[in-house]
């Protein structure tokens, strides 16, 4: 559902998918080839959301916008995942159930399932954890992985229709 908040309407490319049980309401903006996943929810009352190209937000996904939040092109925000006034890198893997805090995430990271981030994380690493530190830096594996992800994905986003 796409729902106008104080006079703000979210603005849809229309090669983008959104899933008819999202709910993206407010200052949003969403990409060409960007897919909004079964119950994820995007609220920009406050300040705007841009979900950039071909990032996906998956199922039951939040992004609120306390503050300007940028979802950067074929990153991907995973299962009951929630980001909060961030801004999130180009080719970033947010995990499921992570939780990310009015914080940058450095293009091509990663963020390991149910970690909290607070801090800035710097490009290219993984980080993991209760705070989240970083573990490594993102292999090239990790990054085939990722695009395998976004493949299978996209193919799937049809049905979304």
């Amino acid at each position: 559902m796409i729902r106008e908040f104080r006079g703000k309407r979210p603005v849809v490319h229309s090669a983008a998918i959104i899933d008819s049980t999202a709910l993206v309401m407010g200052n949003v903006v969403i990409e060409e080839g960007a897919t909004i996943w079964p119950h994820a929810l995007l609220r920009a009352d406050e300040a705007r959301i841009v979900v950039k190209k071909n990032a996906c937000i998956l199922d039951k996904a939040f992004v609120e916008a306390p503050r300007n939040t940028i979802i950067g092109e074929r990153s991907l925000i995973s299962h009951g995942a929630i980001v909060h006034g961030s801004i999130i890198g180009n080719d970033v893997l947010v995990g499921m159930g992570a939780i990310v805090m009015e914080v940058e995430v450095g293009s091509k990271s990663m963020v390991a399932a149910g970690s909290v981030v607070r801090e800035d994380v710097e490009p290219g690493v993984v980080v993991a954890g209760v705070p989240a530190k970083k573990i490594r830096d993102v292999s090239e594996d990790d990054m085939k992985m990722l695009e395998k992800m976004r493949g299978e994905l996209a193919e799937k986003a049809a049905y979304l229709k």
